[in-house]
Order: structure tokens, then C-alpha cells, then sequence
């Protein structure tokens, strides 16, 4: 699920010799988002109930790691498509972008990263103005791979629709709806859309259903990455009353 804070620096580092390197990209992108997300955003997400402060120095440490991945994914992918920037930025290009299916996972991870530094920047209206830079990266990914890493890119697309102005909240359920399909072993899915489709649309009962499910798939495949997602899913099940 995650890798340490020591072989992260030591992946950083490396990187640094060989940016191009997408793999080694895609690794490190992957590894600090899933550090902020673990340890630093659920984390606060616990304690803001006790210590509001102490909640804030975790999202503002998180937003800064996924900043950093963010950064080097960009970097990394800037050496195998020189117009992605431009592109991101509405701007015309020479050639259409196309990402190669096998550079999916950097730019969803450098995606994701992003759009995670975004959501805790909400105060920052610099760092929201990037949004539609996301979404366009996110529809590369899709164009790429759409059901990269057993339907977390769904899950990411449709977690975007519902951010975006004018989002529709039908459409993201189809995507929601696509990562539980794909989702293989994993409950991940069925969590994230239970966290942003229900709450978004107050939907209660599907709140509870969905999180409930993924409590009971988790105990029966009980491989780290499930029992991250089922702590989560707990949490949320607790806190039912504060999000409805």
C-alpha cells in the first residue's frame, strides 16, 4: 500500500539522476500520494473532533507531499510528451496528445496527487484555478487506460465530476458504478463511492449499504491495502450524522 518515508527520499533521489524514467516516476508519485492520504489525511480527518489545529498541520503537511509528487510526475512526463503542459493548459498543440497505456499509471498518480493538493487548498485560489488542468489530465489517463489499477481511475473520474462546476451527479455515479465493476478483490471502490457520490447526492441509505459491504468484503480479503479501506470505512459508518 504504501512505502516508507526513508525509501521514498532514496526513490526521490534516483529520480533525480534518470527523470525520464517513468516507472521510477510512477513509484514515487504513487508513494507519496498514498503516504498523504494513509497518514497524513485520514489521519487529520480523526483528530480535527479533538485538536482543529492539529488536523490543520497534517493537511497542510499532506498537501505539500502531494504537491511534490505532483511536481516529479509532471517533470518525468514532460521528458516522453513536451506539449502536456501546453495542453493542460488549453493551449493549442502541434499533435494531439496521446498517452501510451503503459505511462497511464504516472499520469494518473500525478493526477491524483494534484487533485488531493487541491481539495486541501481551498483557501488558495491559485491552487484551485488548476482544476480544469486536472480534469484534462484525468481524461488523457481515461483515454489511456480506463481501468487502470482495478477501477481507481473510474473512481478518481467520477469523484472529478461531482468537483467540477456544473458536474452531474448521474454521471458520476456511472463512473463510480465502473469501479466497482472493475474492481477486483479490492473495496476501495465501493468506499470512495459511498464518501463522495452519497454524500454529495445525501443519499443515506446508499451511504450505509456501500460501507457496510466493504466491511464485509475486506474481513474476507484481508490484504493490507483492504484493511487501510476497511479502518476508513469505519470511520466514515461512525461519523454517519456529521456528513448527512
Amino acid at each position: 500500500m504504501h512505502a516508507s518515508a526513508y525509501q521514498l527520499k532514496l526513490s526521490e533521489s534516483l529520480l533525480q539522476q534518470i527523470p525520464d524514467h517513468i516507472k521510477l516516476a510512477e513509484a514515487v508519485a504513487r508513494g507519496y500520494t498514498q503516504y498523504a492520504f494513509v497518514f497524513l489525511m485520514d489521519e487529520a480527518d480523526r483528530v480535527e473532533s479533538e485538536s482543529i489545529q492539529k488536523a490543520s498541520v497534517l493537511r497542510a503537511r499532506a498537501a505539500k507531499m502531494m504537491t511534490r509528487a505532483k511536481t516529479l510526475g509532471l517533470r518525468s512526463l514532460a521528458h516522453h510528451y513536451p506539449d502536456l503542459k501546453d495542453h493542460l493548459q488549453g493551449k493549442s498543440v502541434k499533435q494531439a496528445i496521446k498517452i501510451k497505456k503503459q505511462d497511464a499509471g504516472l499520469v494518473y498518480w500525478s493526477m491524483t496527487a494534484w487533485a488531493g493538493a487541491i481539495s486541501l487548498s481551498k483557501d488558495s485560489p491559485d491552487v484551485v484555478a488548476d482544476l480544469p488542468e486536472v480534469l484534462r489530465m484525468a481524461e488523457l489517463a481515461w483515454q489511456a487506460h480506463p481501468q487502470f489499477d482495478q477501477g481507481a481511475l473510474a473512481s478518481m473520474m467520477g469523484t472529478l465530476e461531482l468537483a467540477k462546476p456544473g458536474g452531474k451527479p448521474e454521471a458520476a455515479e456511472k463512473y463510480f458504478n465502473l469501479a466497482i465493476e472493475w474492481r477486483g478483490n479490492q473495496v476501495a471502490p465501493l468506499i470512495s463511492k459511498a464518501e463522495n457520490w452519497a454524500v454529495a447526492t445525501q443519499n443515506k441509505e446508499a451511504f450505509k449499504l456501500l460501507l457496510n459491504q466493504a466491511i464485509e468484503l475486506a474481513r474476507s480479503q484481508n490484504d493490507l491495502t483492504n484493511t487501510v479501506m476497511r479502518r476508513r470505512a469505519q470511520w466514515l459508518l461512525d461519523n454517519t450524522d456529521n456528513l448527512f
